[in-house]
């Protein structure tokens, strides 16, 4: 393994805060080899090279932790993250902070099923729900409408999409975090519309850099949930993308 890529882990980390044991470190480790060696049979991600998996994957997972504000990170949190894909941003999330669990949820099977192997290899298979799901199905459900501090995605979706998957989830005075390009000002005026609707409200737009030759910028929306989500949210699988509320 190439120690300067690690390194850029270890220091990208600290900037976000984190002061990653040999313990998590060795998580990481652990957590690609087995993605480069399952992506050889089965596609999860476009490319598993290393120092590729620890920027664009790792380190942008983990800049959740440069939120500032009223949560406490050290507290025992509940996260969901829709549309896990090769687990990100949720399982680095969880190496990161220990004392949080996780739902990962994603709608196609062979990544569900990715994420439960890689868990188990992880040891962190007690603090991880894996559910293979659609995020409009579930979120009408009970068991799971309102009941996490965080929702997080990395998904390509437009924010106003986004928002109607994810919102309905947490708990009013948690917060959902999306991951985004640099350029997010205009999505954010389209989706201001539907971030209401959903009780949620615009609390900050955190810009980051990712440690590549040419540094990739990066942007955390952090959205609090100010009220409860109306029962008609989210409307029924599909829609949500084909008629996103603008």
């Amino acid at each position: 393994m190439d120690n300067h890529n690690w390194n850029l882990l270890t220091e990208a980390a600290k900037s976000f805060n984190i002061n990653l044991t040999i313990q998590q470190l060795e998580q990481f480790k652990t957590y690609w080899q087995f993605l480069d060696e399952y992506n050889q049979h089965t596609n999860i991600v476009s490319c598993s090279e290393q120092k590729t998996v620890i920027v664009k994957h790792f380190i942008d997972s983990i800049s959740f932790n440069l939120l500032k504000g009223d949560q406490d990170f050290n507290a025992e949190l509940r996260v969901i993250d829709i549309g896990s894909g090769g687990g990100f941003p949720g399982v680095p999330l969880m190496i990161a902070n220990p004392n949080w669990k996780l739902c990962a949820v994603d709608s196609v099977g062979k990544k569900t099923k990715f994420i439960e192997l890689l868990v188990k290899e992880l040891g962190l298979i007690d603090r991880v729900e894996i559910l293979t799901a659609r995020a409009e199905d579930i979120g009408q459900n009970k068991d799971y409408r309102e009941k996490f501090d965080i929702a997080v995605s990395r998904a390509v979706s437009q924010l106003s999409t986004l928002g109607e998957y994810c919102i309905p989830f947490v708990k009013k005075g948690g917060i959902f975090v999306a991951y985004k390009a640099k350029e997010v000002q205009e999505e954010l005026v389209q989706a201001n519309k539907a971030i209401l609707t959903f009780g949620g409200e615009l609390k900050e737009v955190i810009s980051y850099l990712l440690p590549e030759d040419e540094p990739i910028q990066r942007s955390l929306v952090v959205i609090k949930k100010i009220k409860h989500t109306p029962p008609a949210y989210p409307r029924k699988a599909g829609t949500p993308k084909k008629s996103p509320i603008i």
